[in-house]
């Protein structure tokens, strides 16, 4: 089971309770970046560090790994699915337009571009309910004005990778420098996400092959491999549990 980095003490009961709900007998919790390093070719030998972002929905972390063990992990409560929220608060406030997530969705995957799009007029056309009259209406939005709402967001998820990796030994950093960063996660996919870490970082920076299913992967992998389980080294956020452990939780 992926778990995200920094999982509290309840939310940790809770996935066990589901877990032991499920009537699963023994449960690994790995943290969600050691299994998004292995689904992205990241072998749990190799003692130079990695650096795995995972860009989710709601959620951005930073984990470094080395020789099959976390050296240090950061996350954040932001993503992509942020950018919906700006896109939904700003037509709302200046547009006078109420739209949904989907729309949200739709505008961010058009027009939403994390580096300053080649063409600022494209535009497509909207449709929602007026806030004032509340009769259903349409607006035409262009990638201009769409643009500054991913940057305010992308700029704070770069920021935090950026924060985390000035965190690391000299050592580990100078792995990093040689190795660069590995991006995995949906949000990974989000136009222009690598190009704007890379400039900002001036590290290298790639994309792991079907980002949206490392963490997938990974856990796969160990669920195969379980010799790889046992060169895992246990930390408060992966533990083998049995069902008694599940239960006395």
């Amino acid at each position: 089971m992926s778990v995200p980095t920094g999982l509290t003490p309840v939310e940790r009961r809770a996935l066990l309770g589901a877990a032991e709900h499920a009537r699963i007998g023994r449960v690994w919790m790995i943290e969600e970046g050691l299994a998004a390093a292995l689904g992205a070719g990241v072998s749990m030998g190799e003692q130079k560090a990695s650096v795995i972002v995972n860009v989710g929905g709601v959620n951005t972390s930073v984990t470094v790994v080395a020789n099959g063990d976390i050296v240090h992990a950061r996350a954040e409560r932001i993503g992509t699915s942020n950018v919906n929220s700006a896109i939904i608060n700003h037509v709302r406030r200046h547009r006078g337009l109420a739209i949904g997530e989907q729309t949200a969705e739709r505008l961010k995957l058009e027009l939403g571009s994390a580096t300053v799009p080649t063409d600022l007029s494209e535009s497509t056309s909207i449709s929602g309910r007026d806030v004032v009259t509340g009769s259903p209406a349409a607006i035409e939005i262009t990638a201009g004005e769409i643009y500054p709402l991913v940057q305010e967001v992308v700029r704070k998820i770069v920021d935090g990778i950026a924060i985390t990796l000035t965190e690391l030994p000299p050592e580990v950093a100078g792995d990093v420098y040689q190795r660069g960063i590995i991006l995995t996660g949906g949000g990974s996919l989000f136009g222009g996400l690598d190009d704007y870490l890379r400039e900002e970082t001036k590290l290298v920076v790639a994309v792991a092959n079907e980002p949206r299913y490392a963490i997938v992967r990974g856990l796969a992998q160990l669920f195969d491999e379980p010799q790889l389980l046992r060169k895992l080294r246990q930390n408060e956020t992966s533990a083998l549990l049995s069902a008694d452990d599940v239960a006395m939780e």
